[in-house]
Order: structure tokens, then C-alpha cells, then sequence
């Protein structure tokens, strides 16, 4: 299929004539608040599917459109300037059908072209970025660590990727999953960081432009990441690969710090974990944060004797899975799991 033959059948896809009638795909551009279809999608196709045609290719004919439009990311198309959906009709076509023996049956068609709607587990599945820019007064220095954990316990957020230059940083959020409320609160409060406000507003423009020239490569890297781990539920062996959500009846403290619940801490560690480098020391506040973690895993002196700092690396048995290291002063190192250490911990509070 050739670069000219893949934009029509595209442009199809997203016509008025097709998303009319065409249930599924309406319904994917409908949640989105901008509109876009995800390409992944169109490569479930059967069309697609036998043309053996790649994401690579999609995105190349996307370019010399007309009718529609790549995301900034180009992990998704719509149509252009966003144009709204046409009224979606709902015949026997589209529905269903009689067979010769009377049984009401779908129409094969209509299920063969069309990918099944996925559950998805995993809050990173198919990220969708919205870009936020955060400011704080003049003269004032803030890490991203500060803003990570400033959004998580003022705002209940925690996001895959947060970075701060001299002046100002920006965070991600995925926009089907984050609420319009949730956006005018954090524009609207900020957050605060020690006595000092932090402005926060939605990245556009210009701004978003200069944006994924200047860091877009840092966020794949850092967004990437961030799946692998929470797609593995942390790191060690029969890592999870649900995202747990648990309420508790009471704050829990840790580390001196409180917290609303068990996920929430779980969730710092799970950043910490992604936003590391491998084979790197981890500097405070994380070496004492880990310290006191390990303070409930069953082998504890083991892990804690001779301790110099401590490390994220590939788990040694779990090459797809990373992991914390405590590293010894005679150069060796003995991996462990935050999970099971914040288990110890639920059980030791009675959760």
C-alpha cells in the first residue's frame, strides 16, 4: 500500500460518511476532549492489518493531509482543526441482522474491520499527554522531586513525568483521565512548596512547541519508563500488572511524613523508581526514604548491613523489570522490592 493509498484509507476512516455509521471509532473520538483518534487503533484493522502497514507510514501519509491531523506526540490523528463528529446512525447495517434460521446475530463486517474496545489496568496504557508549566517566584529553587510530591499530597496527582529548570518545569498528565475540574483546580491553587506559591498553568502554543523541542526526547525517555514500571507493578517476581487502588480509613505516616493512603506511598516510590537512572546513587532525600522503607523488609540487616548508597537497575532475574539495589561497601549489591516492603507495612498497620 502505497504512502498516497494509506492517507485515503485514513481520511476515510475519519470522513463523515464512515464515522456516521461507524460505531466504535465514534465513540473513541467522542471521549477524547481534543478530538483525537489513537493510531493504534487504525492498525487493528483488518485492511491495514493485511497491507502489513506501520505506524511509521501512517504518521508519513498523515503529513501530506488535508483532511486530518497528527497530535503533537504522533500518537494519534483527528480531523482537521478538530472538526466535530457527524450524527451517528445506528441501522440494521450496523447492528443487527437476521440469519436464515432467525437468530439475531451481528453483522461480521462491522466486527472484523473494528478493533475490541481493551480494559485497560495500567493508568500509563496509552498515555496521552497534557502538558503543564510550572512556575515559582523569582529567585527561588524547587526540584522536580519537591513538585512530585507536592502534587501528590496537595492534589491526590501523581504524574509520570515531572522536570524543573532554573526558572520554570512542566509536568504531564493524561488528558482522558484527567477530570476539566481537576485542571481548574491546579491552574486556580497551584501548589505551595515551603512558604512559596507555585503558579501552574496548561501548556499551549508557542510554549508547547518549544516545549517537545526541547525536552520531547527527555519525556519519551522518562514516559517509557514509567509504563515498564507500573506495567510490572514496581519490580521482583509476580510483579502485578494492575494498578491497585485501595482507600484506607486513616492517614498513614511514614518517614516522618503523612500520607492519605497506602497507594499514595506507593506511588512516590514508583516515581523515584522510574525517574532514576540505572547504576546511579540515589542522593536525599531517597538514601534515608529507602532506609526506613527497608525497615520492614524480612531481611532487613541483610540488606542493610555494610550499606553505602543505594541504586535502580534491570532486576538480575527479571530482565523487563527494574528494581532498587542497595549497594555495600565492598562493592556488592543486594536488589529489593518496595512492594513487598510497603506490604510489611500495611500489615503492620492493619490494613
Amino acid at each position: 500500500m502505497s504512502i498516497e493509498e494509506i492517507k485515503r484509507q485514513v481520511e476515510y476512516y475519519l470522513s463523515d460518511k464512515n464515522l456516521s455509521q461507524d460505531e466504535f471509532f465514534h465513540k473513541q473520538i467522542s471521549q477524547n476532549q481534543d478530538g483525537y483518534l489513537q493510531i493504534q487503533f487504525i492498525l487493528k484493522c483488518n485492511k491495514v492489518k493485511q497491507m502489513k502497514v506501520t505506524q511509521e507510514q501512517i504518521v508519513e501519509a498523515i503529513k501530506t493531509s488535508t483532511e486530518v491531523e497528527l497530535s503533537q506526540d504522533q500518537t494519534s490523528v483527528r480531523r482537521l482543526n478538530n472538526k466535530p463528529l457527524p450524527e451517528l446512525i445506528i441501522t440494521q447495517t450496523n447492528k443487527k441482522v437476521k440469519t436464515n434460521n432467525g437468530e439475531a446475530v451481528a453483522v461480521q463486517q462491522q466486527q472484523d474491520e473494528k478493533p475490541q474496545e481493551e480494559v485497560i489496568d495500567n493508568p500509563y496504557h496509552n498515555f496521552e499527554p497534557l502538558i503543564f508549566t510550572v512556575k515559582a517566584p523569582a529567585g527561588v529553587a524547587v526540584s522536580w522531586t519537591q513538585i512530585t510530591e507536592a502534587l501528590m499530597k496537595q492534589h491526590n496527582i501523581s504524574s509520570p513525568y515531572v522536570r524543573y529548570g532554573k526558572t520554570e518545569g512542566n509536568f504531564a498528565l493524561s488528558k482522558p483521565r484527567t477530570p476539566e475540574d481537576n485542571i481548574v483546580r491546579l491552574t486556580s491553587e497551584g501548589i505551595k512548596i515551603g512558604e512559596h506559591q507555585l503558579e501552574i498553568h496548561v501548556t499551549n502554543g508557542e510554549e508547547l512547541t518549544q516545549f517537545w523541542s526541547h525536552h520531547g526526547k527527555h519525556y519519551e525517555t522518562i514516559i517509557k519508563r514509567a509504563k515498564e514500571t507500573f506495567a510490572h507493578g514496581g519490580a521482583g517476581k509476580g510483579g502485578n500488572k494492575k494498578f491497585e487502588q485501595r482507600k484506607q480509613k486513616k492517614d498513614i505516616v511514614f518517614h516522618n511524613q503523612k500520607y492519605r493512603d497506602i497507594s499514595q506511598l506507593k506511588n512516590i516510590f514508583k516515581t523515584i523508581l522510574a525517574r532514576s537512572e540505572n547504576n546511579t546513587p540515589l542522593k536525599e532525600p531517597y538514601h534515608s526514604m529507602l532506609v526506613s522503607l527497608l525497615q520492614y523488609h524480612d531481611k532487613k540487616d541483610q540488606k542493610l548491613n555494610g550499606l553505602k548508597h543505594f541504586t535502580v537497575g534491570q532486576h538480575p532475574d527479571h530482565g523487563e523489570t527494574r528494581c532498587f539495589f542497595a549497594v555495600k561497601e565492598d562493592g556488592s549489591s543486594e536488589d529489593f522490592s518496595s512492594l513487598k516492603c510497603i506490604k510489611n507495612l500495611e500489615t503492620s498497620l492493619g490494613l
